[in-house]
């Protein structure tokens, strides 16, 4: 710690007068440098968190967090039965019972591949009820479809159009086999937020699917689950697999981090590399520091010199040069925490701001699949950025304080 004396020196050469000012425009450039770059790592970091956050959300809104397969592709009743008997309520938000398979939609002579999905209803608590941008429904009737909004737009299709499906299932004749075809009419649009899978998912009935596919009316091929935290999904992945061989069910799972495996990967990656990047700036502004104290003591040579012959030892003189970087740093880093979670708080209203200023949108639905900045900011995460800053701060100024304490009394005075 500084005695009074080392600390009315370390004030009186933080705060010069204004004869003397160099130490104060220093001191300025310095903590803004920081400031700005302890800021921008913070809000950088929680923008990512955000999209991270977003694009999850909407992956596991599609995939569920759990799927159960089996590897002769079928499910029957009784086995899902089985699998909920020995599970804890508690453990799971829900589960559903599905059938999938892939096929072709056919329209004005336009045909398309997509995924087939039936369920057994459509309930509030069903993941497409609310992505429903038209009206409502608890149940898909035998001769109805749901599409995306993408795929609507790209066959120029509206609510009660007819269109033609078919799916890998051939009938025999004396032509050959013949793919299964049917035509239905549009009950629905949904809007996911995810051009992959508004343009290439469509939601048929439980009946239909069955019929098309030749399958038993106890029959699934998929069953689904929703966990209370999708986090958690590893743990009752071990459950699953434990349950699965204790029944001896030819099933496998497939969780939504092992589906999606690469991409949430490389955003942990890129999270990564982009803190690095930014954490430069705060080494850059910490160099200012090391720069900014050099040339100080270089012209306090007299000042130190003459507090020397007073009685300040080095280790006195190393505190007091010490400390007015760490007071720098502090300061710069303390503004730069709490600008970053200021403007990250409050990123949505600086958005309007900006677009009405500029008249224009910032960030179109269509090309970033974004209508706002999304952000999360983690509070460890800006503690963690908070204690690296300061750590870099420290590490800059003890180059400067050790050259500031092995200055020779005897022949700086003897040179001025």
């Amino acid at each position: 710690m500084l005695s009074k004396s080392e600390f009315l020196i370390t004030k009186r050469f933080l705060f010069s007068k204004k004869t003397e000012g160099y130490v104060s425009i220093f001191s300025w450039f310095s903590i803004i440098g920081i400031t700005l770059g302890v800021s921008a790592v913070i809000i950088v970091m929680s923008v990512m968190n955000g999209f991270r956050s977003n694009l999850t959300e909407r992956l596991i809104g599609v995939n569920s967090h759990l799927n159960l397969y089996s590897f002769n592709e079928k499910i029957k009743h009784d086995q899902i039965e089985t699998i909920k008997q020995k599970l804890d309520p508690k453990s799971y938000k829900n589960i559903f019972s599905s059938i999938e398979t892939q096929g072709l939609v056919i329209s004005n002579n336009i045909s398309k591949g997509v995924i087939m999905r039936a369920y057994k209803d459509i309930s509030p608590e069903h993941y497409l009820y609310e992505k429903l941008i038209t009206n409502k429904i608890s149940l898909i009737d035998f001769d109805r479809i749901i599409i995306g909004d993408a795929l609507a737009q790209e066959l120029n299709l509206k609510l009660g159009d007819q269109i033609k499906i078919a799916v890998p299932k051939t009938d025999t004749s004396l032509l050959g086999n013949i793919p299964r075809f049917k035509t239905l009419k549009i009950d629905g649009i949904f809007d996911f937020g995810m051009y992959e899978y508004d343009s290439n998912l469509v939601f048929i009935s439980l009946e239909l699917s069955r019929k098309l596919l030749l399958i038993n009316d106890d029959i699934f091929n998929r069953i689904e689950f929703y966990l209370n935290d999708p986090l958690e999904v590893n743990k009752f992945n071990e459950i699953i697999e434990i349950n699965i061989k204790q029944n001896n069910l030819n099933f496998y799972s497939l969780s939504w981090m092992d589906r999606n495996s690469s991409l949430m990967n490389a955003l942990k990656v890129e999270k990564n590399v982009m803190f690095l990047i930014l954490t430069l700036i705060i080494v850059v502004a910490s160099m200012n520091i090391i720069s900014g104290l050099i040339i100080f003591v270089k012209e306090k040579n007299k000042d130190i010199a003459i507090l020397k012959t007073l009685g300040f030892t080095n280790l006195g003189i190393l505190k007091i040069f010490f400390f007015i970087g760490l007071t720098i740093g502090l300061v710069g880093t303390i503004s730069g925490t709490l600008m970053g979670i200021i403007i990250t708080e409050n990123l949505n209203l600086i958005q309007i701001i900006l677009e009405s200023l500029l008249d224009t949108e910032l960030f179109a639905e269509e090309i970033y699949f974004l209508s706002t900045l999304p952000s999360d900011i983690k509070y460890q995460e800006v503690l963690f950025v908070f204690f690296i800053s300061i750590i870099i701060t420290i590490l800059s100024t003890i180059f400067p304080a050790i050259r500031a304490s092995n200055v020779d009394p005897i022949n700086t005075l003897k040179n001025e």
